[in-house]
């Protein structure tokens, strides 16, 4: 019987250490001065103490009392004392108030608190106003610091490639020796608002390089130069994963064109030049990757309706689409 009656006892005083630890809430301090003393006083009893580390971080483990419902939480107020060489957290059920010692600066931080038995309190005491985080389970103030896609605005700037679709086969009518650029470099400029770290506004510059479609009839030559700038206004959507935001984007666009035709027959030739402006519609996506708090890069694809009439008499319409992908930098203001 001697060997069944040490294993119950032994089963008895794990089951007390575990609730004993299971009541234990960790109170870290941050920021705080080396070998500077940490008390944690949990209502008016003295709960703990502990040593800040050369790090300035002191861990200290305090038991919190079960509540009148026999939980082992409560809806707290904390405080924070700061005497010669101790700094001393008070957590306090919140229709309380310890006295402050003699000699003593107390600071109470705003807000009540739900502290629970799984509870760590870490109160960053480097500034003159102390930060306060209240995570349920553990915490490492030593663990690196996962940088995430900011909120804010933004300026950017890139570079890539564009495309409008029908400009060769506007021009081109029924002639087969005629081609066009193709892709062609293009730049752009802008701004963008992250009202949350999914949600934003953006307006932006977009200049494709000039793009010359040329042809041979025979008995003729062409040569049709499309010249646009774009400005587009729109709204993005995005998933947040950490430092990278993939995202969505669609709105307004407003263009304006010149197109010279300049045909060649013998020693004649003629320039006709037509200018159109108007409203249309845009949408892409792409991501960009934080690589610090200030800077990002992002690649972007999209597509832009080119539509309008010409300006002045407006006989003359442009119906077309613009394609283009874009690689760039941001740098986040605020």
């Amino acid at each position: 019987m001697s060997k069944p009656l040490r294993l119950l006892a032994t089963a008895a005083a794990l089951n007390i250490t575990a609730a004993g630890a299971a009541a234990a809430q960790t109170v870290i301090v941050e920021g705080a001065t080396p070998g500077q003393t940490v008390e944690v006083v949990v209502n008016s009893a003295p709960a703990a103490t502990g040593t800040v580390a050369a790090d300035g971080v002191a861990t200290v483990a305090a038991n919190l009392p079960k509540n009148a419902a026999g939980r082992l939480e409560m809806d707290a107020r904390l405080y924070l004392d700061v005497c010669d060489t101790v700094r001393r957290v008070l957590i306090v059920e919140r229709n309380q108030l310890p006295a402050s010692q003699p000699g003593c600066t107390r600071t109470d931080i705003p807000g009540v608190y739900w502290v629970r038995q799984r509870s760590t309190i870490v109160i960053d005491v480097s500034g003159p106003i102390p930060d306060v985080l209240l995570r349920q389970g553990a915490y490492d103030p030593n663990a690196p610091v996962r940088r995430l896609a900011p909120t804010g605005l933004s300026l950017f700037g890139g570079g890539g490639l564009a495309r409008v679709s029908e400009a060769a086969s506007i021009a081109c009518g029924n002639v087969a020796d005629c081609a066009d650029d193709g892709y062609v470099g293009t730049y752009t400029a802008g701004a963008t608002l992250w009202i949350t770290r999914w949600l934003g506004v953006e307006g932006s510059y977009l200049k494709p390089s000039r793009l010359v479609t040329e042809g041979n009839g025979g008995n003729f030559t062409f040569s049709s130069a499309l010249d646009l700038h774009l400005v587009n206004l729109v709204g993005k959507l995005a998933v947040p994963l950490g430092p990278v935001r993939l995202f969505g984007q669609g709105g307004a666009s407003y263009h304006e064109g010149t197109n010279a035709l300049t045909q060649t027959a013998g020693e004649d030739s003629q320039t006709i030049e037509t200018r159109t402006d108007g409203w249309s519609y845009t949408y892409g996506g792409g991501l960009e990757a934080w690589v610090s708090s200030r800077v990002a890069l992002y690649v972007e694809g999209g597509s832009t309706k080119i539509k309008g009439k010409e300006r002045l008499v407006g006989e003359i319409e442009i119906d077309d689409r613009l394609t283009h992908f874009l690689l760039g930098l941001r740098f986040r203001l605020f």
